[in-house]
């Protein structure tokens, strides 16, 4: 009966002491459990991206830069990845054949084209490049983005080969189309939020079908030699014109010029011509007088003159002796001639000579 009962109590604690193990045990299973479900919510975050967290199915303000990012275990928190702003791109190739093909023939409901302003037919291949701005508008502003990002561009390109004619879509104005289509697709994606930022948009390929395509070679090849013969003409008319205008502003400013000095010395000489009529007016005879000696002064050193002896009868004459070279018809003799001048005349104290200015 002892026997059996020290059996029981063995077992009893020999169940106990199993008990107690195993509770350990699943302790600490429970331990690493719990850490590693804690240790569940940590992410990395790659360069070109960007982490959101969204506890319990609401975003916080500020998203996670590249690196290690801390956060509740689901289901309180939930990490979404988000592109950073790397540059990305699409390529809009729908109005253009799958094997680059130009077949002779267009179907209207099977192949892609788009149609320009003045209704001409043609195929054209654009490149998009862009980058996320508001990664969160990104994200969560609507599901189908890359199919709306898409039909905007597109859209945009077709207003405005709609408002173009054909001549310019193929020859001068093609950087005005992706210029002109990235404008309006911008304005489009900041209208509905999407978070996108447009960068480039670039013509890659413009064309119209194969059978008008050697035409349309030749208007562009017309264009092309008529701008290399307008262009020079061009350079030409740059240089000639400014050159003309200074010319003709020379000139003009010399004519001026001479015109100023004639009207000054013209009004000099009647500023003088009326004080000497004045002058004259009050005394005649002594004026006279002035103005005859003066011109005697003026004209003698001019003369090649032998002789001034007076005369009997009061008068001045000049004795002249005329050189080898000057001819004397009226006296072929060697003898020299005379000149008479009138008596000479002494001047008052108060009135002098007049000088010459010229």
């Amino acid at each position: 009966m002892s026997r059996r009962r020290e059996d029981a109590l063995f077992s009893a604690h020999a169940i106990l002491s199993a008990l107690r193990s195993s509770i350990r045990i699943l302790r600490w299973g429970m331990l690493v459990l719990v850490l590693i479900y804690l240790c569940s919510g940590i992410t990395v975050v790659r360069p070109n991206e960007r982490g959101l967290v969204l506890r319990f199915g609401r975003a916080l303000p500020k998203s996670a830069p590249p690196g290690l990012l801390l956060a509740f275990p689901p289901p309180i928190d939930e990490v979404v990845m988000l592109p950073a702003k790397s540059v990305q791109e699409v390529v809009l190739d729908a109005w253009t054949p799958n094997d680059d093909s130009w077949r002779d023939s267009l179907h209207p409901a099977r192949d892609p084209y788009t149609i320009t302003g003045d209704v001409n037919i043609i195929r054209a291949r654009f490149s998009v490049r862009f980058q996320v701005a508001d990664p969160i508008a990104y994200e969560f502003g609507t599901s189908e983005r890359e199919n709306l990002r898409n039909a905007i561009c597109y859209q945009s390109a077709c207003r405005v080969l709609a408002g173009m004619n054909v001549d310019d879509v193929l020859t001068t104005r093609r950087d005005f189309i992706g210029q002109e289509s990235m404008r309006l697709a911008q304005e489009e994606l900041d209208r509905l939020g999407l978070g996108i930022q447009l960068l480039a948009f670039e013509t890659r390929a413009i064309n119209p079908p194969a059978p008008v395509l050697p035409a349309f070679q030749d208007v562009v090849s017309a264009k092309v030699e008529a701008k290399t013969l307008v262009e020079p003409a061009r350079s030409r008319h740059a240089a000639v014109i400014p050159e003309a205008n200074a010319e003709a502003y020379r000139l003009q400013q010399g004519a001026e010029s001479y015109a100023q000095g004639l009207i000054a010395k013209a009004q000099g000489e009647v500023s003088a011509f009326l004080a000497l009529l004045k002058e004259y007016r009050a005394n005649p005879e002594t004026v006279h007088t002035r103005l005859y000696a003066e011109m005697i002064e003026k004209v003698l050193p001019k003369l090649r003159v032998s002789n001034v002896v007076p005369s009997d009868r009061g008068e001045v004459r000049i004795l002249v002796s005329p050189q080898k070279a000057d001819t004397i018809e009226s006296n072929e003799t060697n003898e020299p001639q005379s000149l008479s001048l009138p008596p000479a005349t002494q001047y008052p104290q108060d009135v002098q000579p007049m000088e010459d200015n010229d």
